[in-house]
């Protein structure tokens, strides 16, 4: 194969995966995040704070979970776009795994369906990446 052919081809594989990344962090990120604004109201908080010209009463316990579950996402997609096939979908099952344990153990809400879902995408996009990588 040429050597064009060849930077074009690994351009796609790394773009591939990289559009897998993003619903992959989404989605490790999703269901903590959502059951910690829940928790602790945040949104309500935010828009209570923005009509009344205050900073929303949102402990700052809840920003540090929230950033920490945030950065872990963000870590992990980081994680995916650096290793080979294989070692992908072991943390992909990894994250999904735990995911699923946490949300059997809690039950089903719409946060465990958004975080379902964007592991679907993951997985979908996960696949397309590789089938860049053999073909």
């Amino acid at each position: 194969m040429p050597e064009g052919r060849e930077d074009i081809t690994e351009r796609w594989q790394r773009e591939a995966v990289r559009r897998a990344a993003a619903p992959f962090g989404l989605a490790c990120a999703a269901l903590p995040v959502i059951d910690l604004c829940e928790q602790h109201s945040v949104i309500e908080q935010i828009a209570a704070g923005l009509q009344a010209g205050a900073l929303p009463a949102v402990p700052a316990a809840g920003w540090l979970w929230l950033g920490y579950f945030s950065a872990v996402a963000a870590l992990a997609a980081g994680v995916l776009t650096r290793r080979p096939s294989r070692a992908r979908w072991r943390l992909f099952a990894a994250c999904a795994g735990l995911h699923v344990c946490y949300a059997l153990a809690t039950g089903l809400r719409v946060a465990v369906l958004v975080g379902l879902g964007l592991f679907a995408w993951s997985f979908v996009a996960l696949q397309a990446a590789d089938a860049l990588e053999r073909g």
